[in-house]
C-alpha cells in the first residue's frame, strides 16, 4: 500500500494520514501500549491484534497511521465483518501530538474507506475511561448501543454507526 490516503482531505501542515506498511509495525505497539497501560485495560487479544495487523488486512480491512514528518504519531484499523458490518479500533495518537485534528482525520479516513469498501454499519467497543476517543466518536455519528458480548473482557461501550 503505502499511499496516503485522500492526501487533500485528510492532512494539514503537521501531519498526514497513510496506509500501513509493514516497516511500521513497531509503531502500532508504540502508539497503544501507553494508552492501554494508562488506562488499565490491556488484554492479550489487544496485544495478539497488535502483533498481527496483517490478520486485519488479509480480511480485506486498512490500517491508518498519521505521520508526521518521519514520525508515526497515530493509527486506526479497520476490520470487516460479513454483510456490510465494520469496526474501527486501535484508535491512538501519541500524547504529544493530540488535540491537534489527528484523531478526526483518522475517522474521517477510516469511515471513508469503509464506505469504499460498501461497509453500512460500522460498530465499536471501547471502555468509559477513554473521554477523548469517545468524544470522537460521538462527533461522527456513533451512537450508544446495549453492550453485548465482546471479545474484550474490559470493554464496556458499545456504540454504532450507519453509513
Amino acid at each position: 500500500m503505502g499511499k496516503t490516503a485522500k492526501v487533500g482531505e485528510h492532512m494539514s501542515e503537521e501531519f498526514v494520514i497513510i496506509d500501513y506498511e509493514d516497516r511500521y509495525k513497531p509503531e502500532l505497539l508504540a502508539i497503544s501500549l501507553p494508552w492501554l497501560e494508562e488506562n488499565d485495560i490491556l488484554e492479550p487479544a489487544d496485544l495478539e491484534q497488535l502483533e498481527h495487523p496483517e490478520r486485519v488486512l488479509a480480511g480485506g480491512g486498512r490500517i491508518f497511521l498519521a505521520r508526521a514528518g518521519e514520525e508515526i504519531v497515530g493509527m486506526m484499523m479497520l476490520e470487516l465483518f460479513r454483510d456490510g458490518v465494520a469496526e474501527p479500533f486501535k484508535f491512538g495518537v501519541k500524547a504529544p501530538w493530540r488535540n491537534r485534528g489527528i484523531g478526526k482525520a483518522l475517522m474521517r479516513a477510516t469511515i471513508d474507506a469503509a464506505r469504499e469498501l460498501g461497509v453500512h454499519t460500522l460498530v465499536l467497543t471501547s471502555h468509559h475511561s477513554l473521554k477523548a476517543a469517545l468524544h470522537v466518536y460521538e462527533s461522527f455519528g456513533f451512537r450508544y448501543e446495549a453492550h453485548d458480548n465482546v471479545a474484550f473482557a474490559l470493554s464496556d461501550i458499545m456504540m454504532k454507526m450507519e453509513l
